[in-house]
């Protein structure tokens, strides 16, 4: 057998040819497992970083943040190699921000810091929880086992990760006045994604259509624009204010315990 063969086989066994039997699927003994070590090794993992000193969470951020671009390298070459279509490998998805937010992040320049700050805390984390619960982009496709499960459940989980724990060290404490920052970084990127889609005819941050979804299905049956607005204004605006009301009130509860607390 040549080498080429033997990759063509390779890739054969890892990439296609998967019976509904053996593709993992939503809410399946398999899928909660993945949700179980989701969280668990979450817990673990931010529980032992409250260690961390400043520096040697910027050295995390930067591990996570090398790792993350060279999964996605990789991922875009094969992909690539193998003549998948532009929907399988251009990061421009959502949850692709996260690559150019982690880098944002480690920037000098308190204004790119702060975009990037503001997507890992009010895009990343509710995405990342969105996502395990929901990963129709690869459990709904690939067994358990696969390279592209694999790669989007630890990518989503480095995600989680970052996030939380820039809050958890005080990397970045939210504030409302930061909703330009989130606005404009994801502003930024539709319009990019938009274009794309023109001419690729791609689904670039989903804006290209609904991916089935039937409550989308009839706006964007009925108006493209009004599809498109929308979806915008969910991802790039709402989602901030959103997180942040479950921010604000979160840490109004951690107060009120402490204050009760201090008055016993």
């Amino acid at each position: 057998m040549t080498a080429h063969k033997l990759i063509i086989k390779i890739e054969n066994v890892i990439y296609d040819n998967f019976t509904e039997e053996q593709i993992c699927g939503l809410y399946t003994p398999w899928h909660f497992v993945a949700i179980a070590i989701f969280f668990i090794l979450a817990v673990v993992l931010l529980f032992f970083s409250r260690k961390l000193n400043e520096k040697q969470t910027k050295i995390m951020l930067w591990v996570i943040a090398i790792l993350v671009l060279v999964m996605e390298i990789i991922k875009i070459a094969i992909r690539i190699y193998r003549g998948d279509g532009y929907d399988s490998y251009i990061p421009l998805y959502f949850c692709s921000l996260f690559i150019y937010a982690i880098w944002l992040s480690l920037c000098k320049n308190k204004h790119l810091k702060t975009c990037g700050y503001c997507f890992m805390v009010f895009g990343g984390i509710p995405a990342s929880v969105c996502f395990i619960f929901y990963p129709s982009t690869s459990l709904m496709i690939y067994p358990i086992w696969h390279l592209g499960s694999l790669h989007s459940l630890f990518y989503h989980f480095l995600m989680f990760y970052a996030g939380c724990l820039i809050l958890l060290k005080n990397l970045y404490t939210p504030q409302l006045k930061d909703a330009i920052y989130y606005i404009i970084f994801v502003t930024f990127f539709s319009v990019i994604a938009i274009i794309v889609n023109h001419f690729l005819g791609t689904n670039m941050m989903f804006m290209g259509n609904p991916f089935g979804l039937p409550f989308l299905d009839a706006i964007f049956n009925y108006s493209k624009v009004l599809y498109i607005i929308l979806v915008y204004l969910a991802q790039g605006v709402a989602l901030f204010f959103a997180g942040f009301g479950v921010y604000a009130l979160v840490e109004y509860i951690i107060k009120k315990r402490r204050m009760k607390h201090e008055s016993v």
